[in-house]
Parts: C-alpha cells; structure tokens; sequence
C-alpha cells in the first residue's frame, strides 16, 4: 500500500511539473508573439489535459501487465501498444473534452471545438503517442529497477508455508496468504496478502515447489491460488481470472480447464 501511494504521488509530482512547465513556456510564448488563449482558457486546457493523462496511467499500468516489454514477446508488445496508444489518445482527449465542457460551464462560459471530434483527435494522437510512450518507458524502466534492487531468495518449501528473504531478513509466508505468483524476467513476484516479495527462480521450478497448496496456471506468466479466486469471467473476446483482492489475471484457452477442474476439486 505505502509502495503504491509513493507512486501514485510520483506520478502526480511528475505531470504536474511538466505541464506547468509547459504551460509558462505556451504563457511566455503568447506574450512575446501576441497570439494565444487567454488566462482562463490556456490554464484550463492545460489543468484538464494534465488530469486527463493522471487518469489514462492507470489504463497504461493494467495494460502493460497484458503486453509486457520482454525479448521473447516483442512482436505482441508492439502490436498491443500500437492499439493501446490509440487507447490511450481516445481517452486522453475524451477526457480533456468532457473536464473542459464542465468547467466552462460552471464559469458561465461556452467551451468550442474548433475542429469536428475525429479532426481533433487526429492532431491530439500526434502527441499523445509520444507522451504513452514515454510513460511506457518510465514504466518499464521502474519495474527493471525494482526487480534488480528488491531483496532476492531461494525460497524454501516448508509444509505449507514458505520462507522468502526480505529487506530486514527472513519471512515465512503461508500458502493461504499468497493470492497469485507472477513472472518478472528471470524472478517471480510473490503476491501475498498487501505485501510482495520478489523470489529468483522461474515460475515453472516455484509452481513445482508449490505442489501441495491449491495453486494452478493461469497463463504461462502467473499461476493463481484457486481457493482465492471471486470468478472467472469473459471480458473483450477473452478470460480473466478475478481474486479477492479486487486484482485480475489473465487466463489462457490453454490453461482454463485445469484451472477450472483444480477449482472444482
């Protein structure tokens, strides 16, 4: 949780800067030239695009998790990030125009479109495709340094628990605490309760490891707890795996009836 606030507070510190240093740079540059909005209208614009793309870095997160950037997987990451900039500029501007359109009228002021909808949305998507992948980037960079700083381990099965190394030394964690593992390069992300705990082994040796508790594939990157799934569920021509915790995984074609049968057992 504490993890998650930090970067939650990071990311606003990080748009909040460089749009306000944008915004002085388009202020500056109206009074030198004499062409530009007024106060009112550039703040605006400027306020309502930077809430509008704090909004969208959540979509970013979740859909990196689906089209992660690895070496063995790059012919999908391109692909799923080319719809998901696309993504990313809709609802960028969807958003932009729906905070501008409530904020000019509660000023007692009419908010324009210069262009038709899909004229504006064109010239937004020349931008936003550099600012999604920057903040792709920024993503990506910050889960490689997570996974090389975070304190590692050779986790030692015991009965139904599991000792894994943290920052201030050992910890056991238990079967049932854990709601799924997840593969990170050449560790697993141990999803436990709030907390996580970064193990250096394939997820193939720890899901061997885990053979006694009620775990079970869900995809060839994530294998689940069964005893903490809410529901399996179609969603966009597909399955995800629903926990507990409000998290959801995916859930290969290849996976789902041994999945399905290790929840019914």
């Amino acid at each position: 949780m504490r993890r998650r606030l930090a970067e939650a507070t990071a990311w606003i510190v990080a748009v909040t800067f460089l749009w306000t240093v944008d915004t002085f740079s388009k202020l500056s540059y109206r009074d030198q030239t004499g062409f530009g909005k007024d106060n009112f209208r550039l703040i605006t614009d400027q306020a309502t695009s930077a809430a509008a793309a704090l909004i969208m870095i959540i979509f970013i997160v979740h859909w990196l998790k689906l089209f992660p950037l690895r070496k063995d997987a790059w012919v999908p990451a391109i692909i799923g990030h080319t719809a998901g900039s696309i993504i990313f500029a809709f609802g960028h501007f969807s958003l932009m125009v729906l905070f501008r359109m409530i904020i000019h009228r509660l000023n007692g002021t009419l908010y324009i479109w210069r262009d038709p909808f899909v004229s504006n949305l064109i010239i937004e998507y020349q931008k936003d495709i550099k600012i999604y992948i920057g903040i792709v980037l920024v993503i990506a960079a910050y889960q490689y340094y997570r996974s090389t700083r975070m304190p590692t381990s050779q986790p030692t099965p015991q009965g139904s628990k599991l000792i894994v190394q943290t920052g201030s030394g050992e910890t056991v964690v238990r079967f049932d605490e854990i709601y799924y593992l997840e593969a990170s390069r050449n560790y697993v992300v141990v999803h436990a309760g709030d907390r996580e705990y970064l193990v250096r082994d394939t997820i193939r040796n720890l899901e061997e490891k885990l053979s006694g508790g009620p775990f079970a594939r869900s995809h060839r990157s994530f294998v689940v707890n069964t005893d903490k799934i809410k529901e399996l569920k179609s969603v966009d021509s597909g399955y995800r795996v629903f926990l507990r915790n409000g998290a959801d995984l995916p859930l290969s074609r290849s996976y789902r009836d041994a999945l399905k049968s290790r929840m019914a057992s």
